[in-house]
């Protein structure tokens, strides 16, 4: 199950980072709010296939100007993976549901 809030961590070039990410599916979509190092807080939507999903999008990101980028997740138990490919590099998000 997707569903739920996780508090997450993010590798950055200041260091490791925190931030929150809640995720809600309805059906083949997932809705997510982040709040996160680097990506600010957003609101993203995208699909979800078990315990996998994927987003996509573009916006403004402090620090990095506009990015495009693309999110692979999974949820395996309590603890998230999530892998943003992106026009400024790539970046790796984990977590564990709160």
């Amino acid at each position: 199950m997707i569903d739920g809030n996780y508090n997450i961590q993010m590798d950055t070039p200041l260091g490791l980072k925190k931030g929150t990410l809640a995720l809600r599916t309805e059906g083949g979509t997932v809705f997510a709010d982040i709040d996160a190092p680097l990506i600010g807080k957003r609101q993203m939507e995208g699909s979800c296939e078990g315990d996998t999903f994927t987003a996509q999008g573009s916006g403004k990101v402090k620090l990095l100007g506009n990015v495009d980028y693309t999110l692979q997740g999974e949820v395996v138990g309590d603890d998230i993976h999530v892998d943003i490919h992106s026009s400024k590099g790539d970046f790796q998000i984990d977590g564990t549901r709160v």
